[in-house]
């Protein structure tokens, strides 16, 4: 009787102790799961934001050399429009050196564009051209990063996006 006791009992601990064990594994697997969804996500969503910062820097060149060029195919408004896209997926934060350079840079483009200097416009092309560029590269090196790591940062290398 004895033995069919401790027999009894050794069974329900190492149920107990299997199921508890079972429970660990799915939790923690779980989390693991939960952390690589989000991970592709966030990643996934800084791809989009890549993409469409490079659309929009495109279509504003385009349009304010346009306007430069006095083409009636250029439109003041449009450039207008497209300054404020480009604004509105920066962070306005004065820290943030790439963003606050290409905030200004967006300004002198379109101070150019409105004078129809082509000569102060190319050079503001050009500077919004490179600070946007080194943007999106500063932007891939970090998703690119994380997704290696699984890791997501706190913000961009320079804290924001």
């Amino acid at each position: 009787m004895e033995n069919a006791i401790f027999g009894f009992m050794g069974a329900l601990i190492g149920s107990g102790l299997g199921f508890i064990g079972s429970l660990l594994s799915t939790f923690g697997k779980s989390k693991d799961t939960s952390k690589d969804v989000l991970t592709r996500t966030v990643t996934n969503e800084r791809a989009l934001w890549r993409k469409e910062l490079r659309e929009i820097a495109g279509e504003f060149v385009e349009n304010a050399l346009r306007i430069a060029a006095n083409d009636s195919t250029g439109s003041i408004y449009a450039l207008e429009k497209q300054r404020v896209q480009i604004r509105l997926r920066l962070n306005p934060n004065p820290e943030h050196a790439l963003d606050a350079s290409i905030l200004v840079n967006i300004q002198n483009v379109l101070r150019c564009a409105k004078s129809l200097n082509s000569e102060k416009l190319a050079e503001a092309l050009s500077d919004f051209e490179r600070d946007v560029q080194a943007l999106l590269k500063q932007e891939w090196d970090k998703s690119k990063n994380e997704a290696e790591s699984g890791t997501l940062h706190s913000g961009t290398a320079n804290c924001k996006h």
